[in-house]
């Protein structure tokens, strides 16, 4: 009787495991590609949330994947001043991810795509801290 229900206990825990950590996203950090150095832009995904660093500020919110759509929540940052180059960086890469509405991932890449499938920005997969 005790085999049975540790059998079954087991068996609900992995189909209540969340869905997200099987989505392909979590567990890495996604660097935009042909960024380099501590402060280029990421994304770490988990638990269906969202955070990273815009290239001078942190960021989060919730993300929601389902199949292949893909959107985020408004996003929260800090507000921290840093030279208009990265500020302007930045702010573009914010008004990017507004746009994404569909995700591709690849063989450690991630692609983020527009509502008509036009490629906003590639990330490249990075073993996350």
């Amino acid at each position: 009787m005790h085999r049975i229900l540790a059998l079954t206990l087991l068996l609900l825990g992995f189909l209540a495991a969340p869905a997200l950590a099987g989505d392909g996203l979590a567990g890495a950090d996604w660097v935009l590609q042909g960024e380099t150095g501590e402060r280029g832009p990421f994304l770490r995904f988990e638990n269906g949330s969202v955070s990273g660093l815009g290239g001078c500020n942190r960021f989060g919110g919730k993300y929601k994947l389902d199949g292949d759509r893909l959107s985020f929540s408004p996003l929260m940052s800090t507000r921290m001043a840093c030279r208009p180059d990265l500020m302007k960086k930045e702010q573009a890469f914010f008004d990017m991810l507004g746009k994404v509405q569909e995700a591709k991932l690849g063989d450690g890449t991630l692609e983020l795509l527009d509502g008509e499938g036009k490629v906003l920005a590639i990330f490249t997969k990075r073993a996350a801290d």
